[in-house]
């Protein structure tokens, strides 16, 4: 389950264990990763820098903070898009990624916006992310 929504429905980002200023946000992210992780904007379709890599090992991590989130071998493209299957869970049995209002798939420790959720039917869960 993700983290508490403010007031005026946007994300609690005080709620995350990994905290930057937004100044802070903007001098490590470009303009449009900005935009994508903090700002909850859509990525253009098939512009994204992993877009067509799919590597056999290894996992995924968050662009802004580098927790790690999906396996890389939970990667599958479904209706044009890159999707993951399964999440990573750390130690204390607490999914690396959250899904906060509407479906909306955020980092469970820094909050950056990483998609939705979709019903797939490319997917062992039924899902993707």
């Amino acid at each position: 389950m993700g983290k508490a929504m403010s007031s005026d429905g946007a994300p609690d980002m005080s709620a995350y264990p990994f905290q930057l200023t937004d100044a802070e946000w903007r001098a490590k992210l470009t303009s449009e990763e900005f935009r994508v992780l903090r700002q909850s904007g859509t990525e253009a379709y098939g512009k994204g820098e992993f877009c067509r890599y799919f590597p056999k090992n290894g996992h995924f991590a968050c662009k802004a903070c580098d927790h790690p989130l999906y396996s890389a071998t939970s990667k599958f493209r479904d209706q044009g898009w890159d999707a993951y299957a399964k999440c990573y869970y750390g130690d204390s049995g607490a999914p690396h990624v959250g899904i906060r209002a509407e479906g909306e798939v955020c980092c469970n420790n820094c909050g950056s916006h990483l998609g939705h959720v979709f019903q797939s039917r490319e997917s062992d869960t039924g899902e993707r992310q």
